[in-house]
């Protein structure tokens, strides 16, 4: 149970994006995350008003932390596309590494709600999409020979990221790093 002194919703929330990652979405109900965030089932419903909502609240929070973290790691390289790139990867792999890591939030999210109309499907779209357009943005910046070199990244990025879940992640993390450092160096000069 947290105990801290932070607010309701904000503990509700950490306790759910904790749950829904490590345990899936479906198998985790209100009344554990009720139990674990220390609120009452009323609170939970006044910032939450259905599971949905909680879902929706989870994916905007790692698209806000992914963005966040994309772009401090940009910044650190400010005026090189190139070692942006690089060092994206570099963050990815790290993630991968992390012993907690269980795949990709987002598709293990669409795993669990796969159908077309769901919008869960519809937000890991735009987490995907907004993934490729930044890259876009770098490897066009970076000045990349290849206008596929976007396409080409963001195959070995998804699949390293599915892979290491059901592999372990050294293998696909060490593969990833070693693909996609071939193929920037390939397309960009």
């Amino acid at each position: 149970m947290v105990t801290s002194r932070k607010p309701a919703r904000e503990r509700i929330l950490e306790v759910a994006c904790d749950l829904f990652y490590r345990k899936g979405i479906r198998s985790v109900g209100v009344d554990t995350i009720v139990e674990k965030s220390g609120v009452g089932k009323a609170t939970l419903y006044r910032h939450f008003p259905t599971k949905d909502d909680l879902i929706v609240a989870y994916l905007v929070e790692l698209d806000r932390h992914d963005w966040k973290q994309f772009d401090e790691v940009i910044a650190k390289h400010e005026g090189s596309p190139k070692e942006q790139l690089l060092a994206f990867i570099d963050v990815i792999t790290d993630t991968m590494m992390s012993p907690d890591y269980r795949g990709c939030a987002f598709s293990n999210a669409l795993a669990e709600f796969p159908e077309e109309s769901h919008f869960v499907k519809k937000m890991t779209v735009e987490y995907n999409d907004s993934m490729h357009l930044r890259l876009n943005r770098l490897t066009q910046q970076a000045g990349a020979q290849d206008e596929n070199l976007t396409d080409q990244l963001m195959i070995v990025i998804t699949g390293a990221l599915s892979l290491a879940h059901a592999l372990g992640s050294a293998g696909p993390a060490a593969q990833l790093k070693a693909l996609a450092t071939h193929l920037i160096d390939l397309h960009v000069s």
